[in-house]
């Protein structure tokens, strides 16, 4: 029986869909979005419209598309999304699906950048010092700093601030903020695969050569114990269910927690050329196997990005995406 996987918000990650079917060939996969225009769904066998993911209608059309399109696993592809789905977790893992992603409290955790400093703390990792307040940051921390949405993605809104004039947002804008100290390095990403109990079974690394609007476009992947061994543990600490992105910086050695991203970021591609096999050990563990850890991604493998155009006339524009069902009014 084909299993069938739930793409939730998938937006640009058509490729993703081509990795699931490298690991199983037999995979059905549903991509949801918000526009029949997503590209994503170009990788899709079903397509899926859903209402906004802040909608109080959103949670229901998910339970409705599970149980309707029968699905057995769910990877969500945005940090809202894996905020909204994760207090779904227990109802649908009741029910038997796969849930790759975490819970309430730990997708709470990572998406609440003063949280994820909060963690830090507790648990002993090395973070930039993180507060609420611009005043504050500038009487115990002092300049330079970083100023990012608590609530953001994408690297939206993240600004370095010189000058204590500067610290404040603007007036007009209305999204709560945190304030942190900048840490001078280079920025590494840790890639970490849980297993469906919180088990790390996946570590790869790497570095980003090239992002625009906070898509990463050229990366090369890092070997390096430390990188391995730190993804290892948090992993483990955390309890990362499927996949993460985890944000470092590197400065002379020493590892600073930036963020989790709590889904496949966009420099996936880059570990699955390295053999970092994350869909292969998703598709085993949504089976009911326990994989052994698997480390063994290669070293100083590169990633670039090119536009595909994809297209027909308006008016094919149902027929390109004939299997399209829609959860909104």
């Amino acid at each position: 029986m084909k299993t069938r996987w739930l793409f939730s918000t998938i937006g640009k990650r058509a490729y993703i869909a081509d990795y699931l079917r490298e690991a199983d060939p037999e995979a059905h996969i549903i991509g949801s979005g918000g526009t029949k225009f997503t590209p994503g769904f170009t990788g899709c066998d079903e397509t899926v419209l859903m209402p906004d993911i802040a909608s109080p209608d959103y949670l229901d059309a998910v339970r409705k598309l599970v149980a309707d399109h029968r699905i057995d696993a769910i990877l969500s592809f945005t940090d809202p999304d894996v905020a909204a789905l994760s207090t779904l977790r227990p109802e649908l893992a009741e029910q038997g699906v796969s849930c790759f992603f975490p819970g309430e409290e730990v997708a709470t955790m990572g998406f609440d950048k003063l949280e994820t400093a909060k963690w830090a703390v507790q648990h002993g990792i090395t973070a930039p010092r993180t507060v609420l307040h611009p005043e504050q940051a500038l009487d115990e921390i002092g300049l330079p700093l970083i100023r990012k949405p608590r609530f953001g993605s994408a690297s939206v809104g993240v600004s370095a601030i010189y000058q204590a004039r500067d610290a404040a947002p603007p007036e007009q804008d209305d999204r709560e903020y945190i304030y942190q100290e900048l840490i001078t390095g280079h920025e590494v990403n840790v890639e970490i695969c849980g297993d469906l109990h919180g088990r790390p079974i996946g570590v790869s690394a790497w570095k980003k050569l090239l992002s625009r609007n906070g898509e990463t476009e050229l990366a090369v992947t890092i070997r390096r114990q430390d990188l391995i061994d730190h993804g290892l543990a948090l992993g483990e600490l955390a309890k990362l269910i499927g996949p993460c992105d985890v944000d470092l910086i590197d400065r002379d050695g020493q590892l600073f927690l930036i963020e989790f991203n709590m889904r496949f970021g966009g420099g996936y591609p880059v570990s699955h050329l390295a053999g970092a096999k994350f869909l292969e050990l998703l598709v085993r563990a949504q089976r009911g196997e326990n994989p052994e850890p698997h480390t063994g991604f290669q070293g100083d493998i590169f990633m670039m990005k090119t536009l595909q155009p994809f297209g027909g006339a308006m008016s094919q524009a149902d027929a390109i995406f004939a299997t399209q069902h829609s959860y909104r009014d």
